[in-house]
């Protein structure tokens, strides 16, 4: 089974720049649970290749993101909102890295 759908979380502005380029699984929570149910839905599909979600929305949901990037696809990739970067990445990728290493590493 191919991997070839991408889904966006996010703010109305983020979801809107990816709708004009075509990505048409989206979706616009307005709380953790919201988020964490989009999270959850588009990790289930199994054509889903890429989740996109937004820094603001995955501090809210950081333990469920934790969860599933245990599995290698969809990958689930966080970008910053059009406030900017908040460094939300950071610690996802930290923990992500001390798991698969068992060492904390500093990036």
């Amino acid at each position: 089974m191919s991997s070839d759908k991408i889904a966006v979380i996010g703010d109305r502005d983020t979801v809107t720049g990816f709708q004009m380029a075509g990505v048409t699984d989206i979706s616009t929570p307005s709380n953790p649970e919201e988020t964490r149910n989009s999270l959850i839905q588009y990790f289930r599909d199994p054509r889903m290749g890429l989740i996109i979600i937004t820094e603001p929305l995955a501090v809210e949901v950081e333990d469920t993101i934790l969860e599933l990037s245990e599995a290698p696809i969809p990958v689930i990739l966080l970008i910053p909102d059009r406030q900017g970067a908040t460094g939300a990445y950071e610690s996802v990728l930290k923990e992500l890295i001390r798991r698969a290493v068992g060492i904390e590493i500093h990036v």
